[in-house]
């Protein structure tokens, strides 16, 4: 939170409250809302950070401040985004045949204090939700939650500094901004630097009955990474907890988003139409095995990318009665991306180029969905997404497959329904079914073949509303996948590993003591396994337990209070060759106080300084070139965030 978040109000003022529209209603007990309030109460300093509100949702941020994060939901191991679709505004997030990884989600470039509101939905149901809406799927609005101008600043003892300033006109809505803000940090241990500057603006209004919006964002972050650390080597003491390897790694970023909306809103019909156009550059330099395959030169490789995207969609909703509504839409999608991966030495010269190539991917969608409440206590919703993926490419190099040009067509057709039961009661039932799938990664097109991951799945939940100060939900899931498809970066190819199905089940209550505050359990537990050698598939969490303390609007005297305490458990995951990771358990806390124009920051991570593992592995490594080389495989992991303290202080002029 600290200076990255939207300032709470000193005194509630109606006019100014962001009100985000529910797009339809949850598909499961899982679903989770937020509001700005709840944005501000979240721990963490990021709007990647945010996405640890979807339920089951566990991310690791193991290669410094800067690059993506890898997520896990329900089993999956998403790697940096390829099962979890997420939007902003309608506008699709995730960066298709990314050099780094398929479905990359990187949300750096999001200013967290223009986060009004989230709705995160675990699993499969909504015909509406496309590419990469494997595991769940999510969508941020944006926009400024107060008028005025605001002027921010902080610092913390990761080494850390930062200012924001923002504004939004006096009369006008959310969507009307401008903002830019700038961090430093050098981090706690080395090779953990980072540099980041994001500016937005927005524009909001009404013409002849339409709601007219459009936004810009931009950003520019370079970053280190530290890597890795054998566990022998912080055994013997050779290498500290947070200590790096030389040349680790780092990273630049940079991208620039836009879009323009018309939305209209009648009494029974709702149209909403976007446009959205976006540039992207990345660079990522990065070393996981020392010099184990490359004594004299080392291992590092260098990815580059740079890309331009756009992109339609539109649907339209039309209710007849109050029994039947019908709702469809249809999107369009073009990316056109450069991308490289060389050898370079230890001074970061190429010395090796492998990857050299160009791609075009094509994707269109059309979905529908019948929402229908034939009687009071039962509701249902039946959809299907067809869409039709289109990639081309021109390897003018490339290692593993030959140079030359490819191109292939991929169909998929994704049905979907919801049923509810005793929707207005103290006991809602809710099921689900439907079919998610990831679109081809470009370099894996070969012979004008292009597998399209697929992911059957279905749900079954119920909420309880015991009492009006308590709900309590619970729920169980299974997901099947035909050939579960991992693309090798190294071969540059997909590989097909087989059937597998994930198992699960959820729980948790969200209680109110007093109307200020508010406790939030939540338990998931995961079963993956390849469904021919019942071997449990590899990194994703098996148990995650999530408890959060929430305070809003808490008035304590001359100060309003908006603040958050979270705790996690994440039980030991399986690794290849039958081992297991260890457990983690990590406190973050975040508080805001409010006194008329000022605001007062505090953000703690990891409050107990633990020293946790946020990602282990085990691979053969060779860090000393002095050394004997060894080919037996050694347990590798990377420091999960340490203990720090940042305060911030804001001031708003109105």
């Amino acid at each position: 939170m600290f200076l990255l978040l939207p300032a709470a109000l000193a005194e509630p003022e109606p006019s100014e409250q962001v009100v985000v529209e529910q797009r339809s209603a949850p598909a499961s007990a899982a679903q989770r809302d937020l509001d700005a309030s709840d944005v501000v109460a979240m721990p963490g300093r990021s709007t990647d950070d945010l996405l640890r509100a979807t339920r089951g949702l566990h991310q690791s941020a193991h290669s410094g401040h800067g690059k993506a994060f890898q997520y896990f939901l329900r089993g999956f191991d998403a790697v940096h985004g390829a099962d979890i679709a997420v939007s902003l505004e309608g506008v699709p997030l995730n960066e298709p045949s990314n050099v780094h990884g398929h479905g990359y989600l990187d949300l750096h470039f999001i200013p967290r204090q223009l986060v009004t509101g989230a709705v995160f939905r675990p699993g499969i149901a909504r015909a509406e939700v496309g590419d990469f809406g494997v595991a769940g799927s999510g969508d941020l609005s944006l926009g400024m939650a107060q008028e005025g101008l605001q002027v921010q600043v902080g610092g913390g003892t990761d080494r850390s500094g930062s200012i924001a300033m923002g504004f939004r006109p006096e009369g006008r809505g959310a969507g009307s901004f401008a903002w830019l803000d700038a961090e430093e940090g050098l981090g706690v241990g080395p090779s953990r630097h980072w540099r980041q500057v994001r500016a937005g603006v927005g524009l909001d209004g009404t013409l002849g009955g339409t709601d007219l919006r459009a936004f810009l964002l931009a950003y520019r972050g370079d970053f280190e990474s530290p890597g890795v650390v054998r566990e022998d080597d912080y055994a013997s003491g050779a290498m500290g907890f947070y200590d790096a390897y030389p040349s680790s790694g780092s990273g630049r970023s940079a991208r620039a988003l836009g879009a323009v909306s018309a939305r209209t809103r009648l009494p029974s019909w709702r149209t909403d139409t976007t446009l959205w156009a976006g540039w992207r550059a990345l660079e990522l330099r990065q070393s996981f095995t020392g010099f184990y395959e490359h004594p004299d030169t080392g291992d590092a490789t260098l990815q580059t990318q740079d890309g331009l995207s756009a992109g339609l969609s539109s649907k339209v909703e039309r209710a007849f009665g109050d029994a039947l509504a019908l709702a469809g839409g249809f999107d369009a999608r073009l990316d056109l991306l450069g991308q490289q991966e060389a050898g370079i030495d230890v001074d970061g010269a190429v010395w090796d180029p492998r990857i050299d190539t160009r791609i075009a991917e094509r994707s269109v969608g059309a979905w529908v969905a019948a929402p229908t409440r034939p009687l009071d206590w039962l509701s249902a919703e039946a959809g299907v997404r067809v869409q039709h993926f289109t990639i081309g490419l021109d390897r003018t190099l490339d290692s593993g497959l030959g140079v030359g040009k490819a191109q292939a067509n991929a169909p998929v057709l994704a049905p979907r329904g919801i049923v509810r039961l005793f929707e207005d009661g103290p006991l809602t039932v809710f099921g689900s079914a439907g079919r998610g799938f990831r679109s081809p990664e470009a370099r894996g097109v070969e012979n004008g073949r292009a597998p399209v991951s697929i992911s059957d799945g279905g749900e079954l939940s119920a909420v309880l509303h015991a009492v009006d100060a308590l709900q309590v939900r619970g729920g169980a899931f299974g997901t099947w996948i035909s050939n579960e498809i991992v693309f090798d970066h190294a071969a540059a190819r997909f590989l097909t590993t087989g059937r597998t199905r994930r198992l699960g089940a959820y729980g948790g209550l969200t209680l109110h003591p007093i109307d200020a505050v508010s406790i939030d359990l939540d338990v998931t537990g995961t079963d993956g396994r390849y469904t021919a050698s019942r071997e449990p598939i590899p990194y994703a969490p098996r148990v995650l337990a999530v408890g959060q303390l929430t305070t809003k609007a808490l008035v304590t005297g001359p100060l309003v209070w908006t603040a958050g305490v979270r705790s996690w458990w994440l039980g030991q995951r399986p690794l290849p060759g039958g081992f297991a990771s260890h457990a983690a358990f990590v406190t973050d806390v975040t508080a805001r106080a409010t006194h008329r124009a000022w605001t007062f920051d505090l953000d703690v991570d990891n409050v107990f300084a633990n020293r946790w593992r946020d990602g282990e592995f085990f691979y053969a490594s060779h860090w000393d070139p002095g050394a004997p080389v060894s080919a037996l495989p050694r347990r590798h992991f990377t420091a999960g965030a340490p203990f720090a303290v940042r305060l911030g202080i804001g001031w708003r002029l109105r």
